[in-house]
């Protein structure tokens, strides 16, 4: 399994449970509710200790497609709110320790969030969508490359 099977798999059950669809990986259709999975970057190495270990990143943007109003209406602020529970949903996760399974020789030592509220990304106007943006990243030790 790679890390990108590992993340897919860590972000498939909360999507599922908050709209019934799949995760699009590396795809994010036009469609309301869909959550599509972008990787930004992997394996990027942050930080060698001198002991050989080395902290490296996971980069990821959630892109979470929402209805979207015109009018003076709550529906736009609802949206944002929805987002934003996710966004608590992977803080509680951080604080849990509840992070995807790197494999042997892989140590998470946190999920990141790259911001404190959803970006806003964009509206297709005609068909009534909005479409929000979470990034974060995953800090990971990788211990194999360690000098012993």
């Amino acid at each position: 399994m790679t890390k990108h099977d590992a993340v897919k798999a860590y972000f498939e059950p909360k999507i599922q449970e908050l709209t019934k669809d799949v995760l699009h990986f590396n795809f994010s259709p036009e469609s309301v509710d869909s959550f599509g999975l972008i990787t930004n970057y992997a394996e990027k190495e942050v930080k060698r200790f001198i002991s050989g270990k080395t902290r490296k990143a996971y980069g990821f943007t959630v892109e979470v497609v929402k209805e979207y109003s015109t009018s003076s209406d709550d529906l736009n602020l609802e949206c944002m709110n929805f987002v934003q529970g996710f966004m608590d949903w992977l803080e509680e996760q951080n604080k849990q320790k509840k992070y995807p399974d790197f494999g042997h020789g892989c140590e998470v030592e946190k999920i990141e969030l790259l911001q404190n509220m959803p970006n806003f990304a964009g509206i297709n106007a005609q068909a009534g969508l909005a479409r929000y943006m979470v990034q974060g990243r995953i800090l990971y030790f990788d211990c194999t490359e360690m000098i012993l």
